[in-house]
C-alpha cells in the first residue's frame, strides 16, 4: 500500500529517502481555533454521543472530559433531555504521523507544502517506527462526517479534501524516530 507525504522544507524528504531521522508530533500540535491546512479545532477529540455533548450546557449540564456518560430521564424548564448512554466527550492525545491517499499538486499547495514523497510500504514503515516507539500503531483511512462525531480517524466533512490516511500511537511524547533508507521516494517538488 503506497501512501504519500507531503513536506514543508523539500530537505525533509532525503530522510524518507535515503534514511533518517523523522519527528513524530502528538496530535494536539495540529489543533487549532480555525480549520487551516493541517490545523484543526477539533483534533485529538473523541465525541461518541447521540447529540452533541456542548449543546446540554444552553440547558445547564456541563460536561467536559466524560467517558461512557449515561445521562437519562433529564427535564430542562419542562422540556425532556435527550438520553445519552456511553457517551464520550473527551480529549486523547497520541503520536500521529498523516499520510495522504493520493498526490495532487493543488492538495500539496493547500496544504502549503512544497515537497511530496511517496511511502512505498506503509505497513513496512509502521513496523519499523512501531518497534523504536515501543508499541503498535493503529493504521487507517479516515472518514468524514457532517454530524458532532469526532475521533482520530473521524473528521469534519471540512477536511475531505486531505483524503488523508493516519497511523496513530498511543504514547504522549513527541519522538524522534529513524526512517529506513529506502522507505519513500521522491514524487514532486515546488518550482
Amino acid at each position: 500500500m503506497e501512501k504519500f507525504l507531503y513536506l514543508t522544507e523539500p530537505d525533509w524528504a532525503k530522510s524518507w529517502i535515503e534514511g533518517g531521522e523523522i519527528p513524530i508530533n502528538l496530535a494536539s500540535s495540529y489543533l487549532s481555533d480555525s480549520r487551516e491546512g493541517i490545523m484543526t479545532p477539533d483534533e485529538n477529540l473523541i465525541h461518541e454521543s447521540a447529540v452533541p455533548i456542548p449543546s446540554l450546557r444552553q440547558h445547564g449540564y456541563h460536561f467536559e472530559n466524560v467517558k461512557n456518560l449515561t445521562f437519562t430521564g433529564n427535564y430542562s424548564n419542562g422540556v425532556r433531555l435527550p438520553d445519552l448512554k456511553n457517551a464520550n466527550y473527551y480529549t486523547e492525545d497520541g503520536l500521529i504521523l498523516s499520510f495522504c491517499n493520493h498526490f495532487d499538486e493543488k492538495t500539496a499547495e493547500r496544504f502549503g507544502k512544497s515537497a511530496c514523497v511517496r511511502i512505498l510500504n506503509i505497513d513496512t514503515t509502521r513496523k519499523a517506527i512501531d518497534k523504536q516507539i515501543g508499541c503498535k500503531g493503529i493504521m487507517k483511512s479516515c472518514e468524514y462526517t457532517v454530524s458532532h462525531q469526532r475521533n482520530h480517524f473521524l473528521k469534519s466533512i471540512e477536511d475531505k479534501w486531505q483524503d488523508e490516511f493516519r497511523i496513530f500511537w498511543k504514547s504522549r511524547k513527541t519522538k524522534w524516530v529513524k526512517a529506513p533508507q529506502g522507505t519513500a521516494e521522491l514524487v514532486w517538488l515546488k518550482n
